[in-house]
């Protein structure tokens, strides 16, 4: 499996979990989780459409940047225990 088509996989993993209840105290938290993982999908979606040559260094510093801040967010959320009502 191409670590493209794994990213994705990931990254869809848990839109379910970014829905929650109005009255969830962590409502904040769960909108910027959200928008961490928007960031890391356009990220990816960059990198693959980028054609210029130097370009493709940046394009991959800002996907593991993306990346980076999504899982330290979910990391986050397991240490407090964090959860979603789904």
């Amino acid at each position: 499996m191409s670590t493209n088509l794994q990213t994705k996989q990931f990254i869809n993993l848990i839109p379910g979990f970014i829905k929650n209840k109005r009255d969830n105290k962590h409502k904040e938290f769960f909108e910027a989780l959200a928008k961490a993982r928007q960031e890391w999908y356009d990220a990816q979606n960059y990198f693959e459409n980028v054609t210029e040559e130097e370009l493709i260094d940046h394009a991959i510093y800002k996907m593991e940047a993306a990346r980076s801040k999504y899982m330290y967010m979910i990391k986050h959320a397991k240490q407090f225990g964090i959860k979603a009502d789904l």
